[in-house]
């Protein structure tokens, strides 16, 4: 699991939901033409409330009206009372016959996957393009709106929070080309086509720029499946099956045959450990830490679940963690395959969306709650094992501590807070013009903060340094990845 270890497979999936509103492209723009890493930095003029990229015309601001509109629609829905789940096999049976029969991709003839299970299984059901690749021409398909619905239709997933991520990857991963990212959030290309949708992180073009900027910010250490990108190994794409054997037999060894919350959770703090003793670029900060790293534990335990009638509230068995993470064989005999992940037979996604505020529950319940330790923002700092956390009352002048970080919303709002004010920082990178980019970010994220109810925060600095600068003169890992957040 990556974040999107898979955060990150949301990414895309609602950032278009109203294409009819998006200002037209040029007609003499050609939609499938790769468009080249460096065009961003050369991307003046930007006027207005589009960005002219490399001969495409984007709109910028709908993905601001996106968030306001959708986010507030999570929120009001979170807040009323949910019934007890029901059963309705015919909405909730997810079909993986006929035209979304399993097929294995065709590596050979250029079919592309990345590390996000969510992801590969509907390409290799035809939920996405079989063959992992998405050019801007869907914007012109009138089927988009199939496309754009996949991960609703078959996970569950709430539009506030896909939404959420969707103005995450494609602002702060340089995706302003529209359809032509990954949104697997969970690994780097090695692929030299830019145009790949499950394996070119972020949408980040030509040599991505992950592997100097997006590790930490898209993708995190310490997932659950899979290595970091500057520990020994450094694979982030493919399984570590040793990693997801602990998992497997911890699913097991629990006292009822389901896969839940608490087991997983209980390995992220043995993977934390763990980690902290093996890489010593080891970081884990406020953004792709706390948040990514546990919201992709969370969706997966939450969205991965099979509702049947004999369980409605959903159980994820080992046979679907195996099926769903591309692993076959048996208990004492797993093998993984690269691009084998497969939706179970007689699967029955959740009767109810799981929305921002069902997740945030859970983020508060497992990582402050039951594990405290997961609270902990910092990273190695000489070495493995050496751990050095960050002291909340250092942050800002003593404006922040412990206790005023478990009140409320506060967390999230810390969260977000450092997102928006590392995302210049992460940006600079990327545009040569930053004004609208960094209004369209500041007015989605600020829709999230009056939801939250956040407090009026200052600028959050440890000495007179902002904190984004901090972590990078701090912490080894955040200095590699040159834009963790």
């Amino acid at each position: 699991m990556k974040l999107f270890n898979c955060v990150s497979f949301f990414v895309l999936s609602h950032a278009f939901q109203h294409v009819s509103a998006l200002p037209a492209f040029a007609k003499d723009v050609d939609l499938n033409a790769p468009v080249p890493l460096d065009v961003f930095k050369k991307s003046s003029p930007v006027a207005g409330s589009t960005a002219e990229v490399g001969g495409h015309n984007i709109p910028i601001e709908h993905l601001a009206t996106l968030v306001k509109d959708s986010f507030a629609e999570g929120m009001a829905a979170s807040k009323r009372p949910r019934k007890r789940s029901t059963f309705d096999a015919k909405a909730q049976l997810i079909d993986v016959h006929g035209d979304h029969e399993f097929m294995m991709p065709n590596f050979t003839a250029g079919d592309v996957r990345g590390p996000c299970p969510g992801l590969n299984t509907l390409a290799n059901h035809n939920y996405l393009p079989r063959n992992g690749v998405a050019t801007n021409r869907l914007l012109m398909n009138p089927k988009i709106q199939q496309y754009m619905d996949a991960t609703e239709t078959v996970w569950g997933m709430g539009k506030d929070i896909s939404v959420i991520l969707a103005v995450y990857g494609t602002l702060l991963g340089g995706n302003l080309v529209s359809l032509n990212p990954s949104v697997s959030m969970g690994g780097q290309s090695s692929s030299a086509n830019p145009e790949n949708l499950l394996d070119n992180l972020g949408g980040l073009l030509g040599e991505p720029r992950g592997l100097s900027g997006t590790h930490n910010g898209f993708e995190v250490d310490g997932s659950n499946t899979r290595n970091d990108k500057f520990d020994p190994i450094g694979n982030v794409d493919d399984t570590n099956m040793t990693y997801f054997g602990r998992l497997f037999d911890k699913q097991k060894d629990a006292e009822v045959p389901n896969y839940t919350l608490d087991v997983m959770f209980e390995y992220a703090i043995e993977r934390w450990y763990q980690d902290i003793s093996y890489n010593p670029n080891f970081i884990y900060l406020p953004w792709s830490g706390w948040f990514v790293r546990n919201a992709a534990i969370i969706f997966s335990g939450e969205l991965f679940a099979n509702h049947s009638a004999e369980n409605p509230d959903g159980i994820f068995g080992k046979e679907a963690l195996k099926s769903i993470y591309g692993v076959s064989g048996p208990d004492d005999n797993m093998v993984y395959t690269k691009g084998s992940d497969r939706i179970p037979e007689n699967y029955y996604r959740r009767p109810e969306l799981f929305l921002f505020m069902d997740g945030a529950k859970d983020l508060v319940h497992y990582t402050i709650i039951k594990y405290p330790q997961l609270f902990s923002i910092g990273g190695n700092t000489n070495g493995v094992n050496t751990f050095t956390g960050l002291d909340f009352a250092d942050i800002t002048g003593g404006v922040f501590n412990a206790a005023d970080l478990l009140e409320g919303n506060n967390a999230l709002c810390f969260a977000f807070q450092f997102l928006r004010e590392a995302s210049p920082n992460l940006l600079s990178s990327l545009y040569a013009t930053l004004g609208p980019i960094l209004s369209a970010l500041t007015d989605a994220l600020g829709t999230v903060f009056t939801s939250l109810d956040c407090p009026a925060y200052k600028d959050l600095s440890v000495n007179g340094t902002d904190l984004f600068t901090h972590f990078k003169a701090t912490y080894p890992g955040a200095a590699l990845t040159n834009g963790a957040v």
